[in-house]
């Protein structure tokens, strides 16, 4: 019975020993967070020129798989494209590459191609099984 309360003891004490360790552990963690200096607040950007945008996108749509003599008109902040895209998807993800060279507005006069005309399917006949004779 003494070897049991012993243990039981013993065991209560490193648990304890183990808690105030963890807990020092994390507020030793948290104060050097806190010490951290904080992120100077990103200074603004000066606007980008009408020229800058265009040769960003311009560099981007020629570096594309999916634009093919994609080019691109702005004035005033919006940005005008030309070219062919390879489908939908890549329609869009050139407006918002444009977006994401500093346009403020995009007009997309991009085209894709025509989508292949659909095979016609050949008529499929079901079987179909006479109903079982009743009694």
């Amino acid at each position: 019975m003494k070897k049991t309360i012993a243990l039981t003891f013993t065991l209560l004490l490193t648990v304890a020993f183990a808690l105030t360790q963890t807990s020092l552990a994390s507020q030793e963690e948290m104060k050097k967070k806190a010490d951290k200096p904080a992120k100077a607040a990103a200074a603004p950007k000066a606007p980008k020129t009408d020229a800058d945008i265009q040769k960003c996108i311009s560099d981007k749509f020629a570096a594309s798989k999916t634009v093919t003599n994609g080019g691109a008109a702005v004035a005033n902040g919006e940005a005008t494209l030309t070219g062919e895209a390879k489908n939908a998807g890549a329609k869009g993800g050139a407006t918002r590459t444009a977006k994401g060279c500093g346009a403020k507005t995009v007009v997309n006069n991009m085209t894709t191609p025509a989508p292949p005309p659909a095979a016609d399917k050949p008529a499929v006949k079901k079987k179909v099984e006479p109903a079982p004779a009743k009694k």
